[in-house]
């Protein structure tokens, strides 16, 4: 047996899938086995290996035992030379396994090696080839230097920043998302320490190699495809704890004893710093701009021209703040900080604050001649809102500005048929799409100039590889081309269940995707929330009247309870829901949208209208159902 493939898995179905296909396509001619070691999956990645690869040998475990305890489970057991510890999340050429294999068998000092690793946008991973995290390395990483000064042989040495991507050399760190490892080496320093339950343990193993009298190479002539990250967030407080309580483990294990007592001190350190970083850098990436959308109302309250006239009891800072955090709090109720942001949601928001102040100024005896107290600030504000805008626009920063988000201009390359059922599924998972065109595969077999071109001439924004028509090599080779370009790169399955892309995942059956008119977008949940709440305030208020027209009017009332303490929704899914369709999570209901007379027992249609009403929510249905439900029993 040359070669033994493990593959942790942990709810990462799709990806895993991908992996897997492109793992046998690559050990065609190669005396193998493959390990999948899941670690108590919800998402139905066993059942998928059961059934679509039965040459697998599948450890299921009942419990999430960790990323090093799975692969020492795997490697007590493999009987490959080699052993390669490969991230689900992954991407191999057909090339990669020989290459590799052929390498290693000619440097008999090798005890481990890495690829050369692109993300999902063609993006070199610096994790490729990383440098020993000695205490002066870790702490420039940790304070910033790392960052501020890449390629420096000295500040630069944590991700060996200094070394070319694409020149073979020998290195001190490989990556645990691929990390190819001799079992006659693995013998003799040992497997992955288990007292790192995730992150840290691919440095330790890295490290014991050396100190084996070892070598561990990177090998950029192998490449493969990381989608980094898609089960763990970076950007989380977990991972910031998690992560470094992982680089003091390796620390106090092998540096000697004075640095062991300092380097857990740093550490500690920034672990508190960078965790108050991480919830810094969310709270202010949710609250940037109405924080500023307040400064400006507050600045509009108290340089207005109109101040001599405003109310008496408004004079005052306080009062100033107060006025300003309802009309922010207005503004948000239309939608004016979802992301991306949309243009006329401020507009629709201070156009309808202006109507009913003006109505409330004339039911309070207010004149014509003096609606300016309210009309001008109100103006002001609106145009100070949308100055903010623009200045974010113009700066640059993600996820702010005022563009019009254009319909996807995407390029499919595949034969015709393959290219129409991808396209097909694109259009539905995102409402429509701009301009579409296909390219034949023999056209990008050899060079990306074809695709080069085209993605200027059109504006191409998307391009989706066939991957039924084309080797996964050339993908990864056309993706790392054109990274330059700003595509957007995905990968239709040959299935022709889904699509994968950096950080997606489209298929008719997750609908997360459907950003403005499903229930998992923010403008549909607040909305639906909205109507919850009115709908049981207005029931508990006027419930002497209603109780007259309304079928068990206590047991409503017990349910607008339910609604406004947020344990319920007045309209909810048909329960319960059947296994493999995922859709977004909201509260139980107290109705469902299933129309009168449907058998209970057709699982199909139950299932089509549940996704149905997940897909095209609408309120005025919401309120239909309501209303029929009133008359009726409850679904409860």
């Amino acid at each position: 047996m040359k070669l033994s493939v493990i593959i942790v898995n942990y709810n990462v179905r799709a990806y895993l899938e991908q992996c897997l296909r492109t793992v046998f396509t690559a050990l065609e001619g190669m005396p193998s086995e493959v390990f999948v070691v899941d670690n108590l999956s919800t998402d139905g990645s066993v059942e998928m290996v059961r059934e679509k690869f039965p040459g697998v040998e599948l450890i299921a475990n009942q419990e999430n035992v960790g990323f090093s305890r799975a692969n020492n489970q795997a490697i007590r057991i493999a009987k490959g030379e080699y052993v390669v510890l490969l991230n689900p999340d992954t991407v191999v050429g057909e090339d990669v396994f020989h290459k590799v294999i052929g390498f290693m068998d000619s440097h008999p000092k090798a005890g481990g090696l890495g690829v050369k690793m692109i993300d999902g946008t063609g993006r070199f991973l610096p994790e490729s080839k990383r440098g020993l995290p000695t205490p002066q390395v870790a702490f420039f990483k940790i304070i910033g230097l790392t960052r501020l000064f890449p390629r420096s042989k000295v500040f630069g040495r944590y991700h060996l920043g200094h070394l070319p991507e694409n020149e073979t050399a020998r290195i001190e760190i490989l990556s645990g998302a691929c990390m190819f490892l001799r079992q006659r080496t693995l013998d003799q320093v040992g497997l992955l320490d288990e007292s790192f339950f995730m992150y840290g343990e691919d440095i330790d193993l890295s490290y014991r190699i050396t100190l084996g009298g070892h070598e561990n190479w990177y090998f950029p002539e192998a490449r493969i495809i990381h989608y980094k990250g898609e089960s763990t967030k970076k950007s989380s407080v977990n991972y910031v704890f998690v992560f470094y309580n992982a680089m003091a483990i390796f620390a106090q294990k092998h540096f000697t004893r004075r640095s062991a007592g300092i380097f857990p001190m740093l550490i500690n350190g920034s672990i508190y710093l960078s965790a108050a970083g991480a919830i810094a850098v969310r709270f202010l990436d949710r609250t940037l701009l109405p924080i500023l959308d307040l400064l400006m109302v507050g600045i509009v309250l108290a340089l207005s021209p109109m101040a001599p006239v405003r109310w008496p009891m408004a004079q005052t800072v306080g009062m100033d703040v107060l006025i300003g955090v309802g009309v922010v709090g207005w503004v948000a109720l239309f939608g004016a900080y979802d992301r991306p942001l949309r243009t006329f949601a401020p507009l629709s928001a201070l156009t309808a604050l202006l109507v009913l102040g003006t109505m409330l100024w004339w039911a309070m005896g207010g004149t014509l001649k003096d609606l300016r107290t309210i009309a001008l600030p109100v103006i002001y504000a609106g145009a100070g809102m949308y100055l903010l805008r623009f200045i974010l626009q113009v700066l640059g920063i993600k996820d702010y500005g005022m563009r019009r988000r254009e319909r996807e201009r995407v390029l499919a390359v595949g034969s015709p048929d393959e290219s129409r059922h991808a396209l097909a599924l694109l259009w539905q998972t995102h409402y429509g799409l701009g301009w579409t065109g296909t390219t034949a595969p023999e056209e990008v077999l050899s060079t990306s100039d074809n695709l080069r071109r085209r993605i200027r001439k059109h504006r191409v924004g998307e391009i989706v590889f066939c991957a039924r028509d084309l080797p996964w090599r050339i993908m990864i080779e056309r993706m790392e081309e054109l990274r330059d370009t700003g595509v957007v790169f995905k990968i239709a399955q040959p299935a022709r269940e889904f699509i994968i892309g950096p950080s997606s995942i489209e298929s008719l059956q997750d609908l997360y995707l459907l950003d403005d008119h499903n229930l998992g977008s923010s403008v549909a949940r607040r909305t639906k929330r909205i109507l919850d709440v009115t709908v049981s305030s207005l029931f508990l208020l006027f419930f002497p009247l209603f109780a007259l027209c309304v079928a068990s009017p206590f047991e409503r009332a017990r349910n607008a309870m339910q609604v406004l303490r947020g344990t319920r929704s007045w309209v909810g899914y048909h329960l319960p829901l059947p296994r493999g369709i995922r859709l977004p999570v909201i509260l139980p209901g107290v109705f469902d949208p299933v129309p009168a007379g449907t058998d209970a027992a057709d699982q199909l249609s139950l299932a089509r209208v549940n996704a149905t009403y997940a897909k095209d929510y609408s309120p005025w249905e919401d309120l239909l159902v309501v209303l029929q439900g009133m008359r009726g029993k409850a679904t409860s």
